[in-house]
């Protein structure tokens, strides 16, 4: 198994030049599973913020008559693609780590919390959704640092490929 904060922690080397290619597609690999692990977690993030920004939203332009959980599909809804180009599809298992990176967030709304929305302030709504926004940019900034890690190492597999790696480092 992965130890995300060891991969995170541990600097790449100085010069990817010096690893075999199996080793470069080792680091990849592990690279992109703590990456699915964070774009798991935000995913997350992203959706207990929609959900208190909805009812905020709600709250905020008086929809007395609504109910803003019967509005959620439509909310949850609005953000399902995102900028850029799809990436390759991954098992629908997040990385069994991927939990712990909610703690803080589950411990700033919790499941039950999230039913009691419509009960709350809308100042406390304001506080929650900042505080998650909190939890959303750290995430984005840790994978982020990934997506820049991981780019190197792939500039460096198509570098040696472009170089003439043959057909055998292709396919160990």
């Amino acid at each position: 198994m992965i130890e995300p904060d060891s991969l995170i922690d541990n600097p790449e080397p100085q010069d990817l030049g010096q690893l075999e290619m199996s080793n470069l597609r080792s680091v990849r690999e592990q690279l992109q599973e703590v990456e699915y692990g964070y774009s798991y977690a935000r995913r997350v993030v992203q959706g207990r913020l929609d959900t208190v920004l909805g009812v905020l939203e709600h709250k905020n332009q008086g929809d007395q008559g609504s109910d803003p959980i019967l509005e959620m599909p439509e909310t949850l809804g609005n953000r399902i693609k995102g900028p850029g180009l799809p990436r390759p599809t991954r098992g629908l298992e997040p990385p069994e780590w991927a939990d712990d990176l909610l703690t803080e967030l589950n411990d700033a709304v919790s499941l039950e919390d999230l039913s009691n929305l419509a009960d709350m302030d809308t100042d406390v709504l304001a506080d929650l959704a900042e505080t998650i926004s909190g939890i959303e940019r750290q995430l984005s900034e840790t994978r982020s640092g990934l997506h820049m890690r991981i780019e190197r190492v792939q500039a460096e597999l198509i570098s040696r490929y472009r170089q003439g790696a043959g057909v055998e480092d292709l396919l160990t």
